[in-house]
């Protein structure tokens, strides 16, 4: 019979184990289907996962065999800018604002 410290070491290495399986299986789900998007909807994908100190990756390869990389983090800066957090503070004299314009004081 193992003894409790066996048996939890054991248990631990079959949820590891698990955990790396389900991983697995989801990427590769998840590849499958970005190259679908990528085929289907002539979309680029740059895809980066970082897990247990290793980066694994997607990306798409053009019509012309080379990698598509994405764009810089200045370019992304002026597409999409980080939003603006506004105070609650703020919201309630935006409102007193409209309030008053519209005559509802």
């Amino acid at each position: 019979m193992a003894s409790p410290q066996q048996s939890q070491v054991l248990s631990h290495s079959k949820a590891r184990r698990a955990a790396n399986n389900n991983y697995l299986r989801l990427s590769k789900t998840l590849y499958k289907k970005l190259a679908k998007l990528c085929q289907e909807y002539d979309t680029h994908v740059y895809f980066l996962a970082y897990r247990n100190g290793r980066f694994n990756g997607f990306v798409l390869i053009d019509k012309t065999g080379q990698r598509w990389s994405p764009p810089g983090q200045e370019t992304l800066d002026k597409l999409y800018p980080p939003p603006v957090i506004k105070s609650l503070a703020y919201c309630r004299r935006a409102q007193r604002r409209r309030a008053k314009v519209h005559g509802n004081i």
